[in-house]
């Protein structure tokens, strides 16, 4: 059963997740072979004040 996590800044619609969810899913089902409903996906979201790039916080840049 493969499990997928998706780390991103919070923002994205439902809709937007559902999508991501289901072309990942596709993917998953066609590259190794596993029935749909053995792939998970999780979105964790963070805040642009708990995430940074180069030691710079997005909400600063």
């Amino acid at each position: 059963m493969p499990m997928i996590q998706i780390t991103m800044l919070s923002g994205r619609t439902a809709e937007q997740k559902r999508k991501i969810a289901q072309r990942i899913t596709d993917v998953m089902v066609e590259e190794t072979g596993t029935v749909r409903e053995g792939v998970a996906v999780a979105f964790y979201e963070v805040s642009k004040e708990s995430y940074a790039r180069g030691g710079v916080l997005i909400s600063d840049k």
